[in-house]
C-alpha cells in the first residue's frame, strides 16, 4: 500500500522569541562548528541564536504571525506583518 502524500496542513512549523528581533519567528537548525552533530536552533531573520523553547505552530498560525505561503504579494502590497521593520520579507544573504 503506497504511503499517502501529506499536505500542508499536516505540516507544523518551529517558532521562538527572539530577543533582538522582539517577535514570535520562525526558526532553523544550524549544527554547531565545534561538533557537527550538535544542532542548535536561529532566528531566521537575524541569525542569532534563539536559546528560548520552541513552539510548533500550524500552517494558519504561521500565517497569523505575518509569514505567508505561495507568491509573494503583487507589487505595491505589504508583505509579512506590515509592522514597517522589513524583517518580515525574504531574508537576502
Amino acid at each position: 500500500m503506497p504511503t499517502p502524500l501529506l499536505a500542508l496542513r499536516d505540516a507544523s512549523f518551529p517558532m521562538a522569541d527572539c530577543a533582538v528581533c522582539g517577535k514570535s519567528v520562525l526558526t532553523y537548525v544550524a549544527l554547531d562548528d565545534d561538533n557537527e552533530s550538535a544542532e542548535r536552533r536561529i532566528c531566521a531573520h537575524c541569525d542569532t541564536p534563539i536559546a528560548e523553547s520552541l513552539k510548533w505552530v500550524s500552517p494558519g498560525e504561521l500565517e497569523q504571525a505575518g509569514y505567508y505561503f505561495g507568491p509573494p504579494p503583487a507589487e505595491g502590497e505589504k508583505g509579512g506583518c506590515s509592522s514597517g521593520c522589513g524583517s518580515c520579507s525574504v531574508k537576502k544573504s
